[in-house]
Protein backbone atom coordinates (compact mmCIF):
# COMPACT_ATOMS: atom_id res chain seq x y z
CA UNK A 1 0.00 0.00 0.00
CA UNK A 2 1.38 3.54 -0.74
CA UNK A 3 0.00 6.64 0.76
CA UNK A 4 -0.43 10.23 -0.50
CA UNK A 5 -1.72 13.21 1.72
CA UNK A 6 -3.27 16.58 0.78
CA UNK A 7 -4.55 18.77 3.25
CA UNK A 8 -5.47 21.63 1.62
CA UNK A 9 -8.35 23.09 -0.94
CA UNK A 10 -10.00 21.51 -3.28
CA UNK A 11 -10.06 21.84 -7.38
CA UNK A 12 -12.52 24.33 -7.66
CA UNK A 13 -15.33 24.32 -9.63
CA UNK A 14 -16.82 26.69 -12.31
CA UNK A 15 -19.53 28.70 -10.92
CA UNK A 16 -21.06 27.88 -14.27
CA UNK A 17 -21.30 24.08 -14.14
CA UNK A 18 -24.02 22.34 -12.77
CA UNK A 19 -22.69 20.52 -8.87
CA UNK A 20 -20.96 17.46 -9.89
CA UNK A 21 -21.66 14.11 -7.99
CA UNK A 22 -19.15 13.08 -5.15
CA UNK A 23 -17.76 10.48 -7.60
CA UNK A 24 -16.95 13.26 -10.04
CA UNK A 25 -15.73 15.38 -7.80
CA UNK A 26 -13.40 12.45 -6.28
CA UNK A 27 -11.99 12.11 -9.98
CA UNK A 28 -11.34 15.38 -10.33
CA UNK A 29 -9.27 15.73 -7.00
CA UNK A 30 -7.57 12.62 -7.62
CA UNK A 31 -6.40 14.51 -10.98
CA UNK A 32 -5.67 17.89 -9.48
CA UNK A 33 -3.46 16.56 -6.00
CA UNK A 34 -2.03 12.94 -7.78
CA UNK A 35 0.19 11.69 -10.69
CA UNK A 36 -2.67 10.45 -12.23
CA UNK A 37 -4.53 12.29 -15.22
CA UNK A 38 -8.20 12.45 -15.29
CA UNK A 39 -7.99 9.67 -18.34
CA UNK A 40 -6.15 7.76 -16.54
CA UNK A 41 -8.36 7.48 -13.58
CA UNK A 42 -11.12 4.54 -13.31
CA UNK A 43 -13.98 5.30 -10.99
CA UNK A 44 -16.98 3.21 -9.60
CA UNK A 45 -20.25 3.97 -7.73
CA UNK A 46 -19.65 2.50 -4.90
CA UNK A 47 -22.87 0.52 -5.32
CA UNK A 48 -21.28 -1.53 -8.07
CA UNK A 49 -19.31 -3.42 -5.70
CA UNK A 50 -22.29 -4.83 -3.71
CA UNK A 51 -24.92 -5.97 -7.19
CA UNK A 52 -24.38 -7.97 -9.86
CA UNK A 53 -26.67 -5.50 -12.14
CA UNK A 54 -25.62 -4.82 -15.24
CA UNK A 55 -23.36 -7.57 -15.35
CA UNK A 56 -23.73 -10.56 -17.67
CA UNK A 57 -21.64 -12.75 -15.44
CA UNK A 58 -24.00 -14.71 -13.27
CA UNK A 59 -21.59 -16.18 -10.25
CA UNK A 60 -22.08 -14.00 -7.09
CA UNK A 61 -18.99 -15.31 -4.98
CA UNK A 62 -17.36 -11.99 -4.80
CA UNK A 63 -20.82 -10.74 -3.18
CA UNK A 64 -19.95 -13.57 -0.84
CA UNK A 65 -16.51 -12.61 -0.13
CA UNK A 66 -17.03 -8.92 0.21
CA UNK A 67 -19.96 -9.76 2.80
CA UNK A 68 -17.75 -11.92 4.92
CA UNK A 69 -14.63 -8.89 4.53
CA UNK A 70 -16.98 -6.68 6.04
CA UNK A 71 -17.90 -9.04 8.61
CA UNK A 72 -14.42 -9.41 9.55
CA UNK A 73 -14.09 -5.73 9.94
CA UNK A 74 -16.84 -5.27 12.34
CA UNK A 75 -15.82 -8.91 14.39
CA UNK A 76 -12.38 -7.02 14.88
CA UNK A 77 -13.57 -3.96 16.36
CA UNK A 78 -16.72 -5.62 18.33
CA UNK A 79 -14.05 -7.89 20.18
CA UNK A 80 -11.33 -5.36 20.52
CA UNK A 81 -11.25 -3.84 24.20
CA UNK A 82 -8.69 -0.96 23.04
CA UNK A 83 -9.96 -0.36 19.75
CA UNK A 84 -10.07 3.86 19.91
CA UNK A 85 -9.33 3.77 23.25
CA UNK A 86 -6.11 5.92 24.37
CA UNK A 87 -5.69 5.20 28.49
CA UNK A 88 -7.07 2.52 30.30
CA UNK A 89 -10.23 3.77 31.46
CA UNK A 90 -10.97 5.61 27.94
CA UNK A 91 -13.82 4.36 26.00
CA UNK A 92 -13.56 1.86 23.41
CA UNK A 93 -15.85 1.26 20.09
CA UNK A 94 -17.51 -1.41 21.68
CA UNK A 95 -17.95 0.97 24.69
CA UNK A 96 -19.18 3.82 22.71
CA UNK A 97 -21.23 1.55 21.05
CA UNK A 98 -23.13 0.46 24.56
CA UNK A 99 -23.22 3.41 25.66
CA UNK A 100 -25.29 4.62 22.56
CA UNK A 101 -27.75 1.45 22.92
CA UNK A 102 -27.99 2.67 26.46
CA UNK A 103 -29.25 6.37 25.09
CA UNK A 104 -31.71 4.36 22.77
CA UNK A 105 -33.37 1.67 25.46
CA UNK A 106 -33.62 5.37 27.86
CA UNK A 107 -35.53 6.90 24.51
CA UNK A 108 -38.03 4.12 23.60
CA UNK A 109 -38.69 3.72 27.56
CA UNK A 110 -40.42 0.39 27.23
CA UNK A 111 -42.21 1.22 23.65
CA UNK A 112 -41.49 -2.07 21.10
CA UNK A 113 -39.36 -1.15 18.64
CA UNK A 114 -39.01 -1.68 14.54
CA UNK A 115 -35.62 -2.14 13.80
CA UNK A 116 -33.88 -1.07 10.28
CA UNK A 117 -30.90 -1.80 9.33
CA UNK A 118 -29.09 0.06 6.02
CA UNK A 119 -26.54 -2.15 5.12
CA UNK A 120 -26.75 -5.29 6.97
CA UNK A 121 -23.99 -6.93 9.02
CA UNK A 122 -24.49 -9.74 11.49
CA UNK A 123 -21.88 -8.94 14.02
CA UNK A 124 -22.06 -4.97 15.14
CA UNK A 125 -26.49 -5.72 14.27
CA UNK A 126 -25.95 -8.98 16.71
CA UNK A 127 -24.05 -7.05 19.40
CA UNK A 128 -26.81 -3.98 19.46
CA UNK A 129 -29.66 -6.31 19.66
CA UNK A 130 -28.32 -8.05 22.05
CA UNK A 131 -27.52 -4.90 23.87
CA UNK A 132 -30.92 -3.71 23.82
CA UNK A 133 -32.74 -6.94 24.68
CA UNK A 134 -30.98 -6.77 27.78
CA UNK A 135 -31.92 -3.35 28.65
CA UNK A 136 -35.21 -4.47 28.21
CA UNK A 137 -36.65 -3.37 24.52
CA UNK A 138 -38.72 -5.14 23.03
CA UNK A 139 -38.63 -5.67 19.17
CA UNK A 140 -41.71 -5.55 16.88
CA UNK A 141 -40.26 -5.90 13.57
CA UNK A 142 -36.47 -6.34 11.85
CA UNK A 143 -35.78 -4.96 8.54
CA UNK A 144 -32.88 -5.25 6.31
CA UNK A 145 -32.59 -3.07 3.30
CA UNK A 146 -29.43 -4.02 1.51
CA UNK A 147 -28.61 -4.10 -2.45
CA UNK A 148 -26.45 -6.99 -2.10
CA UNK A 149 -29.10 -9.68 -2.17
CA UNK A 150 -26.50 -12.69 -0.55
CA UNK A 151 -26.71 -10.59 2.73
CA UNK A 152 -30.30 -11.77 3.37
CA UNK A 153 -29.05 -15.64 4.46
CA UNK A 154 -26.37 -15.12 6.81
CA UNK A 155 -28.61 -12.31 8.81
CA UNK A 156 -31.24 -14.64 8.83
CA UNK A 157 -29.14 -17.28 10.31
CA UNK A 158 -27.38 -14.85 12.92
CA UNK A 159 -30.82 -13.01 14.02
CA UNK A 160 -32.97 -16.32 14.25
CA UNK A 161 -31.76 -17.23 17.55
CA UNK A 162 -31.52 -13.88 18.87
CA UNK A 163 -35.27 -13.01 17.78
CA UNK A 164 -36.51 -15.86 17.66
CA UNK A 165 -40.38 -15.05 17.54
CA UNK A 166 -39.33 -11.31 15.66
CA UNK A 167 -40.51 -10.92 12.34
CA UNK A 168 -37.35 -10.89 9.72
CA UNK A 169 -37.92 -9.23 6.54
CA UNK A 170 -34.96 -8.62 4.22
CA UNK A 171 -35.63 -5.83 1.42
CA UNK A 172 -33.34 -5.80 -1.64
CA UNK A 173 -33.33 -2.25 -3.65
CA UNK A 174 -31.09 0.56 -3.32
CA UNK A 175 -31.41 3.24 0.02
CA UNK A 176 -33.15 5.87 -2.07
CA UNK A 177 -35.71 3.45 -2.82
CA UNK A 178 -37.30 2.49 0.10
CA UNK A 179 -39.68 4.26 2.85
CA UNK A 180 -40.79 2.96 5.71
CA UNK A 181 -44.32 4.95 5.87
CA UNK A 182 -45.07 3.44 2.70
CA UNK A 183 -43.65 -0.47 3.58
CA UNK A 184 -45.45 -0.65 7.31
CA UNK A 185 -48.44 1.85 6.88
CA UNK A 186 -49.95 3.61 9.44
CA UNK A 187 -50.10 2.46 13.16
CA UNK A 188 -46.81 0.44 13.67
CA UNK A 189 -44.71 1.25 16.12
CA UNK A 190 -41.63 3.84 16.21
CA UNK A 191 -38.59 2.57 14.49
CA UNK A 192 -34.71 2.52 15.13
CA UNK A 193 -32.85 2.86 11.81
CA UNK A 194 -29.27 2.19 12.03
CA UNK A 195 -26.60 3.01 8.98
CA UNK A 196 -23.55 1.96 10.10
CA UNK A 197 -20.19 1.28 8.88
CA UNK A 198 -18.67 4.60 7.48
CA UNK A 199 -21.81 4.12 4.91
CA UNK A 200 -22.89 7.80 4.84
CA UNK A 201 -19.55 8.79 3.69
CA UNK A 202 -19.83 7.05 0.24
CA UNK A 203 -22.31 9.86 -0.89
CA UNK A 204 -22.64 13.67 -1.09
CA UNK A 205 -24.67 14.40 2.70
CA UNK A 206 -27.16 16.58 1.23
CA UNK A 207 -27.89 13.29 -0.81
CA UNK A 208 -27.64 11.26 2.02
CA UNK A 209 -30.23 13.40 4.44
CA UNK A 210 -32.53 12.98 0.89
CA UNK A 211 -32.74 9.64 1.49
CA UNK A 212 -33.04 9.21 5.29
CA UNK A 213 -35.41 12.03 5.63
CA UNK A 214 -37.75 9.67 3.08
CA UNK A 215 -36.88 6.33 4.77
CA UNK A 216 -37.78 7.43 8.66
CA UNK A 217 -40.74 8.61 9.62
CA UNK A 218 -41.73 11.23 12.31
CA UNK A 219 -40.54 10.11 15.83
CA UNK A 220 -38.16 7.68 14.44
CA UNK A 221 -34.49 7.55 15.40
CA UNK A 222 -31.63 7.45 13.18
CA UNK A 223 -28.57 5.70 14.55
CA UNK A 224 -25.16 6.45 12.34
CA UNK A 225 -21.71 5.77 13.11
CA UNK A 226 -19.32 7.64 11.55
CA UNK A 227 -14.59 7.81 11.17
CA UNK A 228 -14.16 11.41 11.86
CA UNK A 229 -11.45 13.87 10.60
CA UNK A 230 -9.56 14.84 13.47
CA UNK A 231 -6.37 16.77 14.16
CA UNK A 232 -4.03 14.99 15.79
CA UNK A 233 -5.15 12.07 14.67
CA UNK A 234 -5.09 11.61 11.11
CA UNK A 235 -2.99 8.47 10.55
CA UNK A 236 -6.51 6.36 12.21
CA UNK A 237 -7.69 6.76 8.79
CA UNK A 238 -5.10 4.92 6.58
CA UNK A 239 -4.58 2.47 9.25
CA UNK A 240 -8.16 1.58 9.05
CA UNK A 241 -7.43 1.23 4.93
CA UNK A 242 -4.29 -0.75 5.45
CA UNK A 243 -6.15 -3.48 6.66
CA UNK A 244 -6.21 -6.73 4.47
CA UNK A 245 -9.65 -7.33 4.33
CA UNK A 246 -10.31 -3.61 2.71
CA UNK A 247 -7.07 -4.07 0.76
CA UNK A 248 -8.88 -7.52 -0.48
CA UNK A 249 -12.16 -5.55 -0.80
CA UNK A 250 -10.20 -3.02 -3.23
CA UNK A 251 -8.42 -6.09 -4.99
CA UNK A 252 -11.96 -8.04 -6.04
CA UNK A 253 -13.53 -4.53 -6.89
CA UNK A 254 -10.50 -4.51 -9.31
CA UNK A 255 -11.11 -7.86 -10.62
CA UNK A 256 -14.80 -6.78 -11.25
CA UNK A 257 -13.98 -3.95 -12.96
CA UNK A 258 -11.01 -4.26 -15.21
CA UNK A 259 -9.05 -8.04 -15.24
CA UNK A 260 -8.73 -10.89 -12.87
CA UNK A 261 -4.98 -11.47 -13.54
CA UNK A 262 -3.19 -8.51 -13.71
CA UNK A 263 -0.90 -7.44 -11.30
CA UNK A 264 -1.99 -4.38 -9.18
CA UNK A 265 -0.48 -2.02 -6.59
CA UNK A 266 -2.48 -1.05 -3.65
CA UNK A 267 -2.85 3.15 -3.26
CA UNK A 268 -4.39 5.59 -0.52
CA UNK A 269 -5.10 8.68 -0.30
CA UNK A 270 -6.56 11.71 1.62
CA UNK A 271 -7.56 14.48 -0.33
CA UNK A 272 -9.93 17.68 0.01
CA UNK A 273 -13.35 17.49 -2.10
CA UNK A 274 -15.96 20.83 -2.44
CA UNK A 275 -18.84 21.05 -1.19
CA UNK A 276 -21.93 23.06 -2.51
CA UNK A 277 -22.14 25.59 0.48
CA UNK A 278 -18.18 26.02 -0.01
CA UNK A 279 -17.43 23.82 2.93
CA UNK A 280 -14.30 20.95 1.72
CA UNK A 281 -13.80 18.09 3.55
CA UNK A 282 -11.19 15.03 2.89
CA UNK A 283 -12.26 12.10 0.99
CA UNK A 284 -10.39 8.77 1.60
CA UNK A 285 -9.58 6.91 -1.31
CA UNK A 286 -8.46 3.07 -2.28
CA UNK A 287 -7.53 1.93 -5.25
CA UNK A 288 -5.04 -0.11 -7.49
CA UNK A 289 -2.52 0.89 -9.38
CA UNK A 290 -1.84 -1.11 -13.05
CA UNK A 291 0.01 -0.88 -16.35
CA UNK A 292 -0.81 -1.97 -19.65
CA UNK A 293 1.00 -1.04 -22.55
CA UNK A 294 -1.35 0.68 -24.49
CA UNK A 295 -2.27 3.20 -21.86
CA UNK A 296 0.37 3.10 -19.32
CA UNK A 297 0.03 3.44 -15.51
CA UNK A 298 -3.49 4.36 -14.65
CA UNK A 299 -5.83 4.33 -10.99
CA UNK A 300 -8.95 1.51 -10.49
CA UNK A 301 -10.75 4.11 -7.79
CA UNK A 302 -12.16 1.02 -5.25
CA UNK A 303 -13.41 2.91 -2.60
CA UNK A 304 -14.18 6.23 -1.59
CA UNK A 305 -15.32 7.60 2.04
CA UNK A 306 -15.73 10.88 3.19
CA UNK A 307 -13.69 11.74 6.80
CA UNK A 308 -15.89 15.19 8.20
CA UNK A 309 -14.90 17.09 10.68
CA UNK A 310 -17.28 16.66 13.89
CA UNK A 311 -18.65 19.93 13.16
CA UNK A 312 -19.51 19.30 9.67
CA UNK A 313 -21.02 15.61 10.40
CA UNK A 314 -23.22 17.65 12.80
CA UNK A 315 -24.22 20.57 10.30
CA UNK A 316 -24.82 17.99 7.26
CA UNK A 317 -27.07 15.95 9.66
CA UNK A 318 -29.26 19.09 10.73
CA UNK A 319 -29.40 20.63 7.47
CA UNK A 320 -32.78 21.12 6.06
CA UNK A 321 -34.49 20.74 9.60
CA UNK A 322 -35.41 17.52 9.27
CA UNK A 323 -33.59 16.15 12.07
CA UNK A 324 -32.50 16.94 15.17
CA UNK A 325 -29.39 15.49 17.35
CA UNK A 326 -30.36 13.38 20.44
CA UNK A 327 -27.19 12.35 21.73
CA UNK A 328 -23.37 11.40 20.78
CA UNK A 329 -20.90 8.96 21.60
CA UNK A 330 -17.03 8.93 21.00
CA UNK A 331 -14.24 6.37 20.96
CA UNK A 332 -11.10 7.87 23.55
CA UNK A 333 -9.26 8.93 20.84
CA UNK A 334 -12.11 10.77 18.91
CA UNK A 335 -12.41 9.39 15.80
CA UNK A 336 -14.81 7.06 15.79
CA UNK A 337 -18.72 8.55 16.38
CA UNK A 338 -21.82 7.33 16.96
CA UNK A 339 -24.31 9.62 16.48
CA UNK A 340 -28.51 9.36 17.51
CA UNK A 341 -30.83 11.76 15.59
CA UNK A 342 -34.91 12.19 15.59
CA UNK A 343 -36.21 12.77 12.46
CA UNK A 344 -38.96 15.96 13.03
Amino acid sequence: MTLAFTIGQADQQNAHEPFQSLQSRVHRSIASHTEFSLDRIVTQDNRVKYTNQGRTETSTDHLDEVFHLMRQLNELGIGSDTLGRMQENGRSFRDALRHCCERVAADFSGEPLVYVELGPEPIKTGYIVKTLLALGVTFDRYIAVDINPKSAAPMRAALENILPDTPLDFVTAPFEEFSLERYLGDGTPRALVTMLGFQEGNDDPYTVNGWLKTIARPGDLLLSESQLYKAGQIDKIPYFYANPAMQRFSRIAFEQSIDRAMPTLNRFFLLPVPFRDGETAQVAILGEEFSNAISGRSLHVSNFCLKLTLDQYRHYRQHGGHFEITGETFTDDETLHFQLSRRV
